[in-house]
């Protein structure tokens, strides 16, 4: 049982995807944005050998590695967005460079892996959120100054997140079920084409936020995929005649220091990336609440859709104050 026009949604994203394999001439492993479907974390591998080739980007660094018996490995890691923050650059992968990778195995290939550590020439290990596997010369740490709290500046600055927003079980409706249970996590892969995500899945991002005062609005600007989110704070807003979007239409208040937003109007058909999905009926509560001490951004969204969860229900995050922190360009690269 699908959504109204579910099939036609996946069937095009999954001809999308496979234009990009087919432009970019590289295995199916290169071309997503969750990596569980294609690498299993509960088992590491080694592999020794030369960069060929290096695709520097967003959403995921990838690159290709010959071995000592000449098999070609397809390698990926988290983005560019991530590791510039833990002070790494494209120079530290290079064309030529006879390495040694560890990391999780490929789910669909035994030459792929998800690299977690990187040993290069220099016998300096490069720390992709992992612990130092072989050397105690390390690259990769996390370069970003302490947590701090700030009790004079509101909500108004750049959040960096720190927490995860899914719950681990949702009271689904027999419809939803079957919609996650019919659910192909490689073929219906909705972000594979660096499509933007909507709400509520861009709040999941592992990126900062910010948010920006404009009066009769409130910008929510997201690093992911460059979106913002735009705030009405006008007591005569009126979103029900809207057409729906992405991110759906939003309409604020203040309750005391609490920014409280009630989001509706999303044509975004995914609640999240395990397959269960999101009608136009779906209504947002969400509140944002900033710390005793200013150090960290509280947030709460209950979500009502009578189509997908037989009961409202909530979803939390956390975000951190790093000063200094500030959002860069996504780029998302096809």
């Amino acid at each position: 049982m699908l959504l109204p026009g579910q099939k036609s949604h996946f069937v095009t994203n999954a001809m999308r995807c496979l234009g990009v394999l087919l432009l970019l001439q590289v295995p199916p492993a290169f071309a997503h944005h969750s990596s569980a479907p294609y690498y299993d974390s509960s088992r590491v591998i080694e592999v020794e050998g030369t960069i060929t080739k290096v695709f520097w980007r967003n959403p995921h660094i990838l690159f290709t590695l010959q071995d000592d018996e000449s098999e070609e490995w397809n390698i990926e890691t988290t983005s560019v967005s991530v590791l510039s923050r833990w002070g790494l650059t494209g120079d530290v992968v290079q064309v030529g460079s006879r390495v040694r990778l560890a990391g999780s195995a490929g789910r669909l290939s035994e030459h792929a892996m998800w690299v977690t550590n990187i040993l290069l020439p220099s016998g300096e290990e490069v720390l992709l959120s992992a612990r130092p596997r072989w050397s105690e010369n390390t690259l990769g740490e996390d370069l970003r100054s302490e947590v701090t709290g700030d009790t004079e500046l509101g909500i108004f600055r750049v959040w960096t997140s720190a927490g995860r927003l899914w719950n681990r079980d949702y009271p689904l409706t027999e419809f939803a079920r079957a919609i996650r249970a019919a659910w192909d996590p490689i073929k219906d892969e909705v972000t594979a084409d660096c499509a933007p995500k909507g709400m509520v899945s861009i709040m999941e991002a592992p990126y900062p936020i910010e948010f920006i005062n404009q009066g009769d609005e409130i910008l929510l600007r997201a690093e992911e995929y460059d979106l913002v989110r735009i705030i009405s704070m006008s007591t005569e807003a009126v979103i029900e005649a809207r057409p729906a979007s992405l991110l759906g239409h939003s309409v604020g208040r203040w309750e005391g220091d609490t920014l409280v937003v009630d989001t509706s109007g999303i044509s975004y058909p995914h609640f999240d990336k395990t397959g269960i999905p999101q009608t136009e009926a779906a209504i947002y509560e969400e509140r944002f609440s900033v710390s005793a001490d200013g150090s960290q951004l509280n947030y709460v969204a209950i979500v009502t859709d009578p189509a997908t969860f037989t009961e409202p229900t909530e979803l939390t995050k956390t975000w951190v104050w790093r000063p200094g922190e500030e959002l860069r360009p996504y780029n998302c690269t096809q």
